[in-house]
């Protein structure tokens, strides 16, 4: 392997052969425009959630070294960090494929403290074999999703979320007759990241320093960022952002408190640099980003 390349939905690669890209959630119909850049001498490490629902034909794949192939019906799911090389399919080859960025799974689905254990579960068994009425379900959703995307509206994103998050609900269920629900004993690093997790939903304002958590749970920041970075593929601030991130969104959306008001309560040291913060994450103003969701609301 002479190189490996960073698999994430801003790639030109991925935009080209994407029906929809957002830079959050693609649709892929044919994977077989990728394969001159998961050669024999190439690899990419993935840095989102890439599922993949075999509908004709067959693939063989290296993922993180060990070789696997994919047959009618197969359902895939790779977890972000891992590295697909090899890959090669039949003339007949055919699939639906949806990618997500860590971010917006942990936006739109209530997963984030179980993100960590849902990765290692993929990475052991990244293949599924479904029963033909459950490929007939997801078909279904994304032949629906892949119709919604070309209807453009003022609440399209949000009927696409919607949709997203039924569509997990439902690979969830699908999964559940075939994963063994087995006890196992957590690592420390394990234990630790759930304990970070559990501070941090509990927290209120939420502290937007690492070291202030690793305080609280008797390590050195550098290490919880370590830790959290290999349990979750983001760091210890990345984690903490995403949830301060939530409490804005709520806040400006659903309250009618000030913006003065919101950035006090939230623990911004001014008003200047909590305007800076959303606009940085939120592309617009507070003003503006809370004005746009309250016309989206008024149009649904």
């Amino acid at each position: 392997m002479s190189g490996v390349r960073k698999g994430n939905l801003y790639d030109p690669e991925f935009q080209k052969v994407s029906l929809y890209n957002n830079g959050e959630v693609a649709f892929i119909d044919n994977l077989q425009d990728l394969r001159h850049i998961i050669l024999a001498d190439w690899a990419v490490q993935m840095e989102m959630y890439v599922i993949i629902l075999l509908l004709e034909g067959e693939a063989t794949v290296n993922i993180n070294g060990n070789p696997y192939t994919l047959q009618r019906n197969d359902l895939q799911i790779c977890t972000p960090t891992v590295i697909i090389e090899k890959l090669q399919t039949s003339l007949d080859f055919k699939c639906n494929c949806v990618c997500v960025s860590p971010n917006y799974l942990r936006k739109i689905a209530p997963l984030s403290g179980n993100m960590w254990n849902i990765k290692i579960l993929f990475e052991k068994e990244p293949i599924y074999t479904l029963k033909p009425e459950e490929v007939i379900v997801l078909r279904q959703y994304y032949d629906l999703l892949c119709s919604k995307i070309h209807l453009p509206s003022p609440v399209q994103a949000k009927v696409i979320d919607t949709l997203m998050l039924a569509l997990f609900y439902d690979i969830q269920y699908i999964l559940s007759r075939m994963i063994k629900h087995t006890p196992r004993l957590f690592t420390s690093g394990e234990y630790l990241f759930q304990q970070f997790i559990k501070l941090l939903e509990n927290s209120y304002p939420k502290k937007r320093r690492v070291d202030y958590y690793a305080e609280q749970l008797h390590v050195t920041p550098k290490y919880l960022s370590a830790v959290c970075k290999n349990c979750s593929g983001e760091t210890a601030y990345k984690q903490i952002e995403t949830y301060v991130l939530k409490d804005i969104e709520y806040l400006l959306k659903h309250t009618m408190k000030t913006i003065k008001e919101i950035s006090w309560e939230l623990d911004f040291p001014s008003l200047s640099f909590f305007g800076k913060f959303v606009k940085n994450h939120f592309g617009m103003s507070p003003k503006a980003y809370r004005e746009r969701a309250l016309k989206e609301m008024k149009n649904q």
